[in-house]
């Protein structure tokens, strides 16, 4: 399962939409970032994460410290994560925590929700993974 939320953020980090729409749980996704939701994976991916994808270079996007349970077909995890882009105003370079339920179809887990928020990397925050 955690291997799944690594898949999530190579895939989104590369920009394959294909791969995200394997991991991803199609209709019944849920993306709550901020104060901003996103309902279905059609509806993330075309009104958030494509347009976002495009205004980045550079894009590096790196979970670390995942903590995973799995009871039956449903998994939750928390992470923190770790984000940095070049845009055309300058820099993103980014910290956050999130959460991700998760659910087994077949032999392979898809993501059902996320919820995540970040802040600005602060000299303090570990180096990015």
């Amino acid at each position: 399962m955690i291997q799944a939320i690594q898949a999530l953020f190579a895939a989104a980090e590369r920009g394959d939409m294909a791969a995200l729409d394997s991991i991803y749980a199609g209709d019944s996704l849920i993306i709550i970032e901020g104060a901003g939701i996103n309902r279905g994976w059609a509806d993330y991916r075309d009104q958030h994460l494509a347009p976002e994808l495009k205004e980045f270079s550079n894009f590096r996007y790196r979970p670390f410290e995942i903590e995973a349970r799995v009871s039956g077909n449903l998994a939750w995890a928390t992470f923190r994560y770790a984000l940095s882009a070049d845009v055309r105003d300058g820099k993103a370079d980014v910290v956050g925590r999130g959460t991700a339920i998760l659910e087994r179809r077949g032999t392979r887990w898809v993501v059902r929700l996320t919820q995540t928020a970040s802040r600005p990397r602060r000299p303090s925050d570990p180096p990015m993974p």
